[in-house]
């Protein structure tokens, strides 16, 4: 029989009883449409994370970090930890090669501001003007920290979006003065909005002063929180990132069998951690929708076997008139394909229209791309298939006089 006609037989056969096959469809339309949620955001939350690396400049920096092996939610090495200098940046600076920008940089937590009434405890960056070269980091408004700047240790200070939200609300925050540890500063420059971090860090929660009046007027500190190095060539990441711990272990006269006393980052390995949880999650609800998935299937195949026991009668008689076994078989075997393929299309339709809802909670923009609508169709046909073979091969063995009668 023509394929065209069976596919009008099983429209029929559906058709007839819609309730059935609706119940059939709808644990297809849920298992798909949280498949399609779940794989759509988990790929969002993937292309988010490298675009905010982008952002701040790490997909071509390396970090150097005192302390071995430290982890820690805020940039900067943990606190108290001395092990690394200005006179080991300029060491690297000078001689590693493969560095084309290096930026040292001091830091702290939770440093109270104020501007008349308004408090607040940012992070404060003591920072050098190649920073925002480094970082890709620069001003909205006002001008970064100058050549000058540094070299007097001036009392200016550049503050992040939240901070000027948090300070001034809706007033202009530049040529102001605001306090730090009671020290005047006046306000240069407000840095361009950053958001979060890959590490859920508040990205325009700080504020930048000079790293020499960071030093000498706020913090009486001469060892660095962390060391920025931007490459020449990106390619040679790793070599340099050798190169620049033996250079360490040298000046820092560790021996062979003592740890290193510090930490250097590589984006590569940053961008897997920061991308692990999110796979790890993804893969994990994704489990719980196949899981649903072969449920809706169970459900299509139950249904199925009701409608054979049902439609005996007309089975026989499309035996008695002629119809063969692989006809019977196809027919209900293209019923429930047909079925679950709807249902899939509906569910992925759904699913993408959830996940723009769950993204103005989160966020966090979906991903749309053939991968979702491949898996999606190519489950649910699956399904289909797997879920209607049993039910069909036992409407093809049907006795068309036992049926009749």
């Amino acid at each position: 029989m023509k394929t065209s006609r069976l596919l009008k037989i099983a429209y029929i056969g559906l058709g007839r009883n819609k309730l059935r096959t609706f119940l059939m469809m709808i644990g297809i339309i849920i298992a798909i449409a949280a498949l399609t949620v779940i794989v759509s955001l988990g790929e969002g939350s993937k292309r988010q994370v490298m675009e905010r690396m982008k952002k701040m400049g790490a997909d071509a920096s390396l970090m150097v970090r005192p302390g071995a092996g430290v982890q820690r939610g805020a940039p900067g090495g943990q606190a108290g930890i001395t092990t690394l200098t200005l006179e080991d940046a300029k060491a690297i600076e000078e001689e590693i090669k493969n560095v084309k920008n290096l930026a040292p940089v001091m830091n702290k937590a939770g440093v109270p501001v104020k501007y008349g009434n308004q408090n607040s405890t940012p992070m404060v960056f003591g920072v050098t003007p190649i920073w925002r070269v480094v970082r890709t980091f620069d001003v909205e408004r006002g001008e970064f920290i100058s050549e000058d700047d540094l070299a007097s240790a001036e009392r200016v200070c550049l503050l992040g979006q939240q901070v000027v939200q948090d300070l001034f609300g809706d007033e202009d925050p530049l040529g102001k003065s605001v306090f730090l540890i009671n020290v005047n500063f006046q306000v240069k420059g407000v840095m361009q909005s950053k958001g979060t971090s890959t590490g859920g860090g508040n990205l325009d929660n700080r504020i930048l002063v000079p790293i020499t009046t960071f030093s000498r007027r706020l913090f009486n500190q001469d060892y660095l929180g962390q060391i920025l190095i931007q490459l020449s060539d990106v390619s040679a990441m790793y070599k340099t990132a050798e190169d620049v711990k033996a250079l360490l272990r040298e000046r820092h006269q560790l021996a062979a069998t003592v740890p290193d006393d510090f930490t250097i980052r590589i984006p590569e390995e940053a961008l897997k951690t920061a991308t692990a949880v999110s796979s790890t999650m993804t893969i994990l609800l994704s489990l719980v929708a196949g899981v649903s998935l072969i449920a809706g299937g169970v459900v299509v195949m139950n249904i199925m076997l009701i409608s054979v026991s049902e439609r005996r009668k007309e089975i026989g008689l499309r035996k008695a008139v002629g119809a063969r076994r692989r006809d019977i078989l196809a027919q209900f075997l293209i019923e429930a394909t047909v079925v679950t393929v709807i249902g899939g299309i509906i569910g992925i339709l759904l699913g993408y229209g959830s996940a723009e809802v769950v993204a103005l909670f989160t966020e966090t923009p979906p991903a749309i791309s053939w991968v979702v609508f491949a898996l999606g169709f190519g489950f649910s046909a699956l399904v289909g298939i797997v879920s209607g073979v049993y039910p069909a091969r036992k409407a093809a063995y049907v006795d068309p006089i036992e049926a009749l009668r």
